[in-house]
């Protein structure tokens, strides 16, 4: 009955180590039976660590609101030396064709963050509201500060993929900005596009 006894409570103490989730080490022993010479025993423990991939992305302000970036096309007209809303307007023409200016650049904060090896930024741009003359290669891209490259030198997202390194917080300035010659090409109108930017582990 004492032999009863103690396996239940060697099969009880053990269940009860198991349901508590502890580690139990190897074990073993060394024994010499008239107490001469040396002897050991030795007892391995695994220790496993398991860490979550992680990676994350913002481009613009925090949140789910999508930032818009807007440019207006500024017509230079020689000898008119201002354009207002209407019909026949009194102007003081030459002749010369109109030119366009550059128009100033919108800076957006960029942030990436991943504890992955391999990750990567990329971008794809579609066409929300087309227009001749325009397309998304038309709007350049700068990068003014930081270490967060953009995808490409403009919304085409044409250029190599950005490398995200591992465990360090990437930033960057990115500044969109459309040249004067490329307005004076296009057609009048409205031209609308959205860029999805994708950070991607393996």
């Amino acid at each position: 009955m004492k032999m009863v006894n103690k396996v239940l409570a060697t099969v009880m103490g053990a269940s009860l180590l198991l349901v508590a989730g502890v580690t139990q080490a190897e074990s073993t022993y060394g024994y010499q039976a008239n107490g001469t010479g040396d002897v050991s025993a030795t007892a391995k423990l695994k220790v496993k660590v398991t860490i979550p991939k992680l990676i994350l992305l913002r481009v613009g302000t925090a949140g789910a609101t999508v930032d818009e970036l807007e440019f207006s096309g500024s017509p230079d007209v020689t000898t008119i030396t201002s354009l207002t809303d209407g019909d026949s307007g009194a102007a003081d023409w030459d002749g010369s064709a109109p030119t366009f200016g550059d128009t100033a650049a919108q800076s957006v904060n960029a942030f990436a963050w991943t504890n992955a090896t391999g990750a990567t930024l990329s971008c794809s741009t579609a066409e929300d509201a087309a227009l001749t003359g325009l397309s998304p290669a038309s709007i350049s891209v700068a990068k003014t500060a930081g270490s967060l490259d953009h995808p490409g030198t403009d919304t085409g997202c044409s250029g190599s993929n950005t490398t995200i390194t591992p465990n360090t917080l990437m930033t960057a300035t990115w500044d969109y900005s459309i040249a004067g010659t490329t307005l004076l090409g296009a057609n009048a109108g409205v031209y609308q596009q959205t860029t999805t930017y994708t950070a991607t582990t393996l």
